[in-house]
């Protein structure tokens, strides 16, 4: 370990042994309760943990950096110094490099750079656009709804968003906002995460911003949409007075809203944002839902509570009639961690070191430190936003496919919010290479999540097979309380499997007419 402890050596594959200083792979020293992660240490790590298990060693980065250019044109710098301080997390690599990272690894482009760009937002900073000489092409693409992956869809809101101001036809703007949050809610992995940073980006910028509140707005209110939670998460990442609406979707009447709301309020609670009045308002509809809220949106409800005032959220504790919840609300707010402190440090060891064996196809001479706090807060942050964000470094690392195989053994878990965590999880990372597995839990009479499972299912980049297709049917018509995950599996993996649910309730035919005009799942094709 360096003198400043900050960093430790890191085993990059590929590398020769040669004199001088090692690699070495950053750490975030922050606390785990702390506002801001360190944002540097993490994006030095991505780039790190990419090119050391991928076999590139920094002499063929190098290289290959220095052949490249900027958007300027410009002659990309990537001296040793240079790279040593981007792969410590000293300084932060610009845009140009990230890209470049992307091409020398074959990495899908965008894999890096919206995480970074995500990163670079936890600080409280706007990422910069970026220009692209193809942007009216990839305008006219969006604008004649013709197949656009989430690599493309973010080049154009980079491209847009270069400028302080742009300006488009106001129905042109709509339709691409409609589109992209459209495409959003029904992608999942990788096409999911770029499309949310388009997304972002473009809610950010005042030009495009009111666009794409609108088409949220739009989704939202159709009285039979199917998909809720991708769309109403945006709204957590606008500022300004949106309290009363987001008290008026916790409080209405469709109960897959309000779920969905819960981390949106809990966000804007963290982020100073609730006035006093809607901060107690909020505090008076936690006490009535913690004692009996469970499954997926238990987490998201104990973040809320837990970044309330101090008074607002002891009055939620005493609230409590059961002493053993009110003594979980105490350790969760004091540890800002879901499971006691020991039990989930062994468990994200363990998975941290398994993720890094398989990845890296031999026994890793040490830990990863970062991958270890990673897979901590992705399960086990109280902090929705911090589960999320450590979930999507993850996914965009070689170690993601490999953790989601271990992560999917543990959503049998019999401790109910772990397992939940867990699922949780698996939409961030996909299946690894337990894609069976999933199909048995969700056809499996006696597993417990099978909402979740077939959600996951529906959400895959693996289609259904016809027998499957024919299970998960027989399954909506046999069973009342599957019959919506069930047609959301289908509506989204096997639309052709759709008119075999007709006539088994009106709701049911609704959402079928939903899926038919919405269309299936988005999944990005290798170019």
């Amino acid at each position: 370990m360096s003198s400043g402890g900050s960093v430790r050596r890191y085993p990059a594959a590929g590398d020769p042994p040669r004199p001088g200083r090692p690699a070495r792979v950053p750490e975030d020293r922050s606390s785990w309760d702390a506002q801001v992660v360190d944002a540097p240490a993490r994006t030095g790590w991505l780039h790190l943990a990419n090119r050391a298990v991928a076999g590139l060693t920094r002499a063929e980065l190098r290289l290959g950096l220095e052949a490249m250019t900027d958007h300027s044109g410009a002659a990309l710098v990537a001296d040793p110094s240079r790279v040593s301080r981007w792969e410590s997390g000293r300084q932060q690599p610009p845009v140009a490099v990230t890209l470049g990272y992307e091409r020398l690894l074959g990495l899908p482009p965008g894999r890096l750079l919206a995480p970074v760009r995500t990163l670079a937002r936890t600080t409280g900073g706007a990422p910069d656009g970026v220009p692209d000489e193809e942007v009216e092409g990839l305008l006219a693409e969006a604008l004649a709804d013709r197949p656009l992956d989430g690599s493309r869809w973010l080049r154009l809101a980079l491209a847009l968003t270069w400028h302080d101001r742009f300006f488009l036809r106001a129905d042109d703007l709509h339709t691409l906002a409609g589109r992209l949050v459209g495409e959003l809610a029904r992608s999942a992995g990788a096409a999911h995460h770029l499309r949310l940073e388009a997304a972002l980006t473009l809610l950010q910028h005042p030009s495009s911003q009111r666009a794409v509140l609108r088409a949220v707005g739009s989704w939202l209110t159709d009285p039979d949409v199917q998909l809720v939670t991708p769309v109403v998460a945006l709204l957590g990442s606008v500022g300004g007075d949106t309290d009363d609406l987001v008290l008026r979707l916790l409080q209405g009447q469709d109960a897959r809203v309000a779920e969905a709301t819960l981390p949106v309020a809990a966000a804007k609670l963290a982020a100073g944002q609730v006035g006093p009045r809607h901060v107690r308002a909020l505090a008076d509809l936690a006490t009535g839902l913690v004692p009996g809220v469970a499954g997926r949106a238990l987490a998201d409800l104990l973040d809320l509570v837990c970044q309330l005032p101090r008074p607002e959220f002891e009055r939620v504790v005493d609230a409590q009639r059961d002493g053993g919840v009110r003594d979980q609300l105490l350790q969760i707010r004091d540890s800002s961690t879901l499971i006691p402190d020991a039990a989930h440090r062994r468990l994200a060891r363990s998975l941290a070191w398994r993720a890094q064996w398989g990845a890296e196809d031999r026994e890793p001479p040490e830990p990863d430190p970062m991958l270890e706090r990673l897979v901590r807060e992705a399960l086990f942050h109280v902090d929705g936003r911090r589960r999320e964000l450590a979930g999507r470094l993850v996914a965009a690392t070689p170690y993601g496919p490999v953790l989601a195989t271990h992560v999917v053994a543990l959503t049998d878990d019999p401790r109910e919010l772990l397992a939940t965590r867990a699922w949780e999880l698996v939409h961030v990372l996909g299946h690894g290479d337990a894609h069976r597995s999933i199909v048995a839990r969700a056809l499996d009479e006696q597993a417990p999540h099978r909402s979740e499972a077939l959600l996951a299912l529906g959400l895959s980049e693996v289609p259904l097979t016809p027998s499957e297709s024919r299970a998960v049917a027989a399954l909506a018509a046999q069973s009342p309380d599957l019959r919506y995950a069930a047609t959301l599996a289908l509506g989204l993996a096997s639309p052709g499997s759709l008119p075999a649910l007709r006539g088994l309730d009106a709701v049911t035919d609704r959402a079928i007419d939903w899926w038919q005009r919405v269309g299936t799942a988005v999944v990005d094709r290798p170019m």
